[in-house]
């Protein structure tokens, strides 16, 4: 039997009319069901869940103690409703709550007669946060990309998350495709992988269940990639985030969250077929694999061929990935994770060049200026530890572990010179073998105490983090000259990787640690006040060493006790809508260097925020309007009076130090089951980014990104037909932004341009269901980059089939 409150005669009543029934109540007046309350409980067994949460709201719940055996609850934290609350503690158990009336609740299997559906949002993970796959819904009303979880309306900065039913449903298969259908970002091909901007600025901070690693640091461009498969949904702060990372850029954060095994059996296998022979298939199955569910298991295989609309290139993924959770006991648990990324591609390196005016050449979107023997091989392994233990009074204390080692062996035909009478540009062949080892580790505790008769919530604890690269790379300079894009064809021969260096060679060597403390304070001033302050101490050391033609350099730079703080307010205007707003300072260490080969001083600056957050529709539609303004100071330009042999020495491009940069604007979304039937997520970005003194003539990796169009606006709606037509979904979005100003060279420019795409699906059955996707729908031309003299065309029309059996 379960630990019983003290029960009311009425209580006593109903659970007597039920055979075995264990009851859970409070002796005190039920308290009104619309009326919201402040919880703060742990993930854990549902029955001691469902015993603490009757004891806090007043209501009085009946329950099969048959049912609950073996179950959990996902963590109940913020102001709810008694719907809402029991919506969250009973999402992912196969019960729901029938109201009986004055206060009292009875909990039975959601295919019981007459039980009341409250809609779950989320499926629980044991004692991890919960996690949309099996929602059905593109929204969440909690995010984790701060520590442990926490309301979306309550975080004072905008949080977006892209959750699993809607990756599924639009086919985002890939991180860059997750942030290109995100609101407000900005990607631009880099090399092999891409650059992401939020707000204008750089992010190159991404975080993987929560433990913040550098990427994006390698000299030649980003080789961060990664699919999908594995993710259950990518968590998007805009803004600064140093207070619980570190070095903060203004853009923000992504936490890539991984889907976790579940504590019931599932099983799903997907298979794709598409333009330009891209197929794709994919085995995810979990389940328990002990008779008491205390150890679950989860595996996912997936595999993606696909050639391309342009010419020779192609690209095969494949990933692995499994996953242990363990319940040590029933207030502790373990969670090892494992997983493995391959990509053998020839890849669209360098894209086609503009004119010295910023004009394009007619040529087909099919065009490829690369040469046959273009490869890129990467591999990724990527394990995860950690370990989450339920303390006394409510309190939780977690610690994670994640490393991850990359390889990286690319060779392809660089692209160099201008566009002109004469055709002068040539191919220099390049050979690249990269090798990184990131480590990451966060320990945390956090809760509840009492002050002043208030609740005061407390966070705090301490993170560290280590890149460590060792790259080769060579260059043999006008391998192919010259090169005319009008009469080209890629022959040339492939030339030895030994040839390759022994013409110019670097040893390149990378080394950055990160670590700090950091702690927060949520207290609840008023009923309706939350003031949110907090504050970190972070150590910084950066570390580049350089061994090429122009001899060997070091380059260091360390920072010690470096002080950032937080502070937000927010204000509940009433159970649905919270106002807020944020002030936070900016501090990012850089790792670009000056002509005499230091690295520059830390860039500086704050930022300000204040916006309106609703959660309506019982936590099933989020929205979120924001107005913000920043300033960075000390931004790094290139500088132009540095020779080509000196620039080599700062890994092709010197910087100095210079003006401010400030970034400004509007960020409105929505995102949920807007209507009966109709998920919806949509977002309008208005970004106004300005130099305040020197703007770049010439781009390098720089942290103001002036290709950020004014405009931006993203949407995506599938729909479910109603009554007889159920089985049948229809869905269509767009992807649309205003005039852009390249990034790079010769002031290249594109018009506005809006992408439309759509989908058909229909559920066979319960088990079966067919879909197929057509992109880029009226096949609109347009470039999705054009950047450094690099303009690459966007996808023409295409389509793709896909069959789901889920079991």
């Amino acid at each position: 039997m379960l630990p019983v409150h003290r029960i009311q005669p009425l209580a006593l009543a109903l659970a007597l009319s039920t055979p075995f029934t264990v009851t859970l109540t409070r002796v005190a007046q039920a308290s009104q069901t619309d009326q919201a309350q402040a919880f703060n409980l742990a993930a854990g067994p549902l029955d001691m869940r469902l015993t603490e949460f009757a004891a806090q709201s007043g209501l009085y719940l009946s329950a099969e103690p048959h049912l609950l055996s073996g179950k959990r609850s996902q963590a109940l934290q913020g102001r709810y409703s008694a719907e809402q609350a029991l919506q969250v503690l009973l999402a992912g158990s196969g019960l729901n709550a029938v109201a009986m009336g004055n206060g009292r609740y009875l909990v039975q299997p959601a295919a019981a007669a007459g039980t009341l559906e409250l809609g779950a949002t989320t499926i629980g993970a044991s004692l991890n946060e919960p996690a949309t796959e099996g929602s059905g819904s593109y929204t969440t009303p909690v995010a984790t990309i701060g520590k442990g979880v926490k309301r979306i309306k309550d975080i004072p900065q905008a949080v977006s998350v892209l959750t699993r039913q809607r990756m599924d449903e639009q086919d985002i298969t890939s991180v860059t495709d997750a942030l290109a259908n995100s609101p407000g970002i900005t990607v631009v091909p880099s090399f092999t992988g891409s650059q992401f901007y939020s707000r204008g600025f750089f992010i190159n901070s991404f975080q993987y269940d929560g433990v913040p690693l550098e990427r994006q640091l390698y000299a030649r461009g980003s080789s961060f990639t990664g699919q999908t498969a594995i993710l259950d949904r990518v968590e998007i702060l805009r803004g600064p985030q140093g207070l619980l990372e570190g070095g903060g850029d203004p853009s923000g954060a992504v936490n890539l969250v991984r889907k976790r095994p579940t504590t019931e059996a599932q099983t799903h296998l997907s298979a794709k077929a598409g333009s330009w022979d891209h197929y794709a298939m994919q085995v995810d199955t979990s389940a328990p694999l002990d008779a008491q569910g205390r150890l679950r298991g989860r595996l996912v295989m997936d595999y993606d061929t696909t050639q391309s609309f342009v010419d020779y290139v192609q690209s095969d993924n494949q990933t692995l990935y499994a996953a242990l959770d363990y319940d040590l006991t029933d207030s502790t648990l373990l969670g090892l994770g494992y997983s493995h990324e391959r990509v053998d591609a020839t890849p669209y390196m360098m894209g086609i060049p503009n004119y010295s005016n910023g004009s394009m050449p007619h040529v087909g979107r099919s065009t490829y200026l690369g040469a046959r023997w273009d490869n890129w091989d990467k591999t990724q392994d990527t394990y995860y530890l950690d370990l989450t233990q339920r303390l006394p009074g409510d309190w939780t204390l977690k610690g994670s572990l994640v490393t991850i080692r990359e390889f990286n062996d690319f060779k392809y035909l660089q692209r160099r010179g201008r566009m002109g009478p004469g055709y002068t540009l040539a191919g220099d062949a390049y050979a690249f073998d990269y090798f990184s080892e990131h480590w990451g580790g966060d320990l945390n505790a956090s809760g509840d105490v009492t002050l002043f008769g208030r609740r005061l919530g407390l966070t705090v604890g301490g993170n560290y983090s280590r890149l460590k690269s060792n790259d080769i790379w060579g260059a043999r300079y006008n391998y192919v000259t010259p090169i005319n894009i009008f009469d080209y064809t890629p022959s040339a021969v492939e030339p030895r990787d030994d040839s390759i260096y022994a013409a110019n060679q670097w040893l390149d060597g990378y080394t950055s640690t990160q670590k700090g403390l950091y702690g927060v304070a949520d207290y609840q001033l008023t009923d309706r006040l939350q003031l949110i302050v907090g504050g970190r101490v972070s150590t910084f050391r950066t570390v580049f060493d350089s061994d090429g033609p122009w001899g060997v350099t070091r380059s260091t730079a360390q920072t010690h006790g470096k002080v950032t703080p937080y502070a937000g307010l927010v204000y509940a205007l009433d159970e649905q809508w919270n106002a807020y707003a944020s002030y936070t300072e900016i501090f990012k260490p850089q790792t670009q260097r000056t002509a005499q080969g230091n690295l520059l001083d830390a860039r500086t600056g704050h930022s300000y925020e204040i916006g309106l957050k609703g959660e309506l529709a019982d936590g099933r539609v989020n929205t979120t309007l924001a107005l913000y303004r920043m300033e960075q100071d000390n931004i790094p330009l290139p500088d132009a009076s540095v020779g080509s042999d000196i620039a080599a020495r700062c890994g092709g491009t010197c910087y100095r130090p210079a003006g401010t940069v400030r970034s400004q604007g509007l960020e409105a979304e929505i995102s949920g089951e807007v209507l009966t039937g109709l998920q919806l997520s949509a977002a309008y970005t208005l970004n106004l980014l300005k130099y305040l003194d020197e703007e770049p003539a010439v781009a390098g990796n720089i942290t103001g990104n002036t290709e950020t169009p004014k405009h931006i606006f993203r949407a995506w709606a599938n729909y479910r037909l109603p009554a007889a037509w159920r089985q049948v979904t229809v869905g269509t979005g767009v992807n649309a932004q205003s005039h852009a100003a390249g990034y790079g060279y010769y002031g290249r420019e594109q018009g506005g341009y809006a992408v439309w795409d759509a989908r058909l699906g229909y559920d066979v059955d319960e088990h079966l269901s067919v879909a197929v996707n057509f992109n880029n729908l009226f096949d609109r031309r347009y470039y999705r980059a054009i950047d450094y003299d690099h303009n690459f065309f966007g996808d023409p029309r295409n389509v793709l089939l896909s069959v789901d059996y889920r079991l």
